[in-house]
């Protein structure tokens, strides 16, 4: 496995007095980020045939690391897949579900190599459920090579028996990401969000 942090960042939760210390990532520095993901790949010399991205985060980071694989003449059948968690009955944790993958069930053979890609590898519990949805409905057609991509990796948080193959920077702070609105605070929104007053406007 690759582990090529760019940087290091490790800061401890805030005590409940404190504000929470939150990175606010720009459009510009997540695209730029995702080239430098992408071109690690392009590097390793791995060819994936197949690139799958988590919906909703990974979606932008896929979109782009597909485009220069393309570019470097890697060719991917490409496609977003959506994981959900829910509690069920008599259950204390909750499970994660894995939506959309048919299309993936009825084109992998064990001759692809896939790669899968998330903005943030964080409990690795989603990861886990995709992986293992693939293997039990793909059998002796799981891909024999899967790798994992991921922009920011919080390994104190890590749940799972995974690691990421390839990922930029380790942290444990919280990350905003550029599309994310939901549970700012309106001063959030005006200083890191490109609108104006009128946004409040209904």
């Amino acid at each position: 496995m690759l582990h090529c942090p760019r940087k290091r960042a490790c800061v401890t939760s805030s005590p409940p007095s404190q504000a929470v210390d939150k990175v606010f990532i720009s459009a510009e520095s997540l695209l730029r980020d995702s080239i430098e993901l992408a071109m690690q790949i392009v590097r390793s010399g791995f060819k994936p045939t197949f690139l799958v991205a988590i919906w909703r985060g990974g979606s932008p980071i896929g979109i782009t690391v597909q485009e220069v694989l393309e570019y470097h003449g890697i060719h991917t059948d490409h496609i977003a897949i959506r994981t959900s968690f829910y509690t069920g009955i008599d259950q204390h944790s909750k499970v994660v579900r894995v939506h959309a993958v048919d299309y993936l069930v009825s084109r992998l053979s064990f001759e692809d190599e896939l790669l899968i890609i998330d903005d943030v590898f964080d409990s690795g519990r989603s990861l886990e459920a995709v992986i293992a949805e693939l293997r039990r409905r793909c059998r002796r057609n799981l891909p024999g090579k899967i790798r994992i991509a991921t922009i920011y990796y919080k390994p104190e948080r890590n749940r799972s028996a995974l690691q990421p193959d390839y990922y930029l920077q380790s942290t444990n702070r919280w990350l905003v990401f550029p599309h994310e609105i939901q549970g700012l605070t309106r001063q959030e929104i005006l200083e890191h969000k490109p609108v104006d007053e009128r946004f409040f406007e209904k």
